[in-house]
């Protein structure tokens, strides 16, 4: 699952550069797949996005982003931000930090 922030931090790229193709594959990509959910910005959301903002210092978009995960029952958050690690109200998976399959000795 994913916030519809996710929508907005996609499409910027392919819109910037003239892409609306691209965009509009992104767009089908994020809404139509049966592997993906987009969930809607709501109440509950937005006020447990506050809170994430107060108690962690967030941006807004990483604390709507974390507040849907929250709120929809995910047991993990993936990031490439290793600041959203200190986030304790979930646990929190940065790609960077996670085992590659090299490192497992496999490849």
């Amino acid at each position: 699952m994913t916030s519809f922030v996710t929508l907005i931090e996609v499409l910027v790229h392919p819109l910037r550069e003239g892409r609306p193709e691209l965009a509009e594959e992104y767009h089908s990509i994020l809404l139509q797949s049966p592997a993906l959910t987009a969930i809607p910005l709501d109440e509950g959301i937005a006020a447990e996005a506050a809170g994430l903002r107060a108690r962690h210092n967030l941006r807004t978009p990483d604390a709507i982003q974390l507040a849907t995960a929250i709120r929809s029952g995910a047991s993990w958050f993936l990031t490439n931000d290793a600041e959203l690690a200190n986030v304790s109200e979930i646990q929190v998976l940065v790609l960077k930090q996670l085992p590659s399959d090299k490192s497992r000795g496999s490849g």
